[in-house]
């Protein structure tokens, strides 16, 4: 009996060690460019974000890039990015105790190559 009530016990501890994570996973097709994003969230305040853009325009891809991304909970920017095959890592990150970003939101990701842009709407793929 006191197996049983220990094993209990321990089973009620190591329930409420979980770490409360999301993973999200937004995309988004244009004309020139495919665009993934992953967002992995824990603890309602911890974000490990990253994604790529991959072009399939006609003709060579760029060699480089510029490119913005913004959030409801902020935006980063980068300009003179190397391509490297067609694909640019983009917007590689990780804050702690910050504003995070949320399933049901829409990332937009604007891309600069050789006098074009182009915007692309991300949606969670749920």
């Amino acid at each position: 009996m006191k197996k049983i009530i220990g094993l209990l016990v321990l089973m009620v501890i190591l329930s409420g060690c979980g770490n409360d994570s999301n993973r999200y996973n937004f995309a988004a097709s244009g004309e020139n460019w495919d665009a993934f994003y992953v967002v992995n969230v824990s603890n309602g305040d911890r974000e490990e974000k990253s994604g790529t853009v991959k072009f399939t325009g006609e003709g060579e891809a760029p060699e480089i890039i510029n490119y913005k991304i913004e959030t409801n909970s902020g935006g980063t920017e980068a300009t003179g990015v190397t391509v490297n095959n067609g694909v640019v890592d983009i917007g590689k990150g990780f804050c702690d105790g910050c504003a995070v970003i949320q399933g049901d939101e829409e990332i937009e990701v604007e891309i600069t190559w050789d006098g074009q842009t182009e915007k692309l709407l991300l949606k969670n793929d749920k």
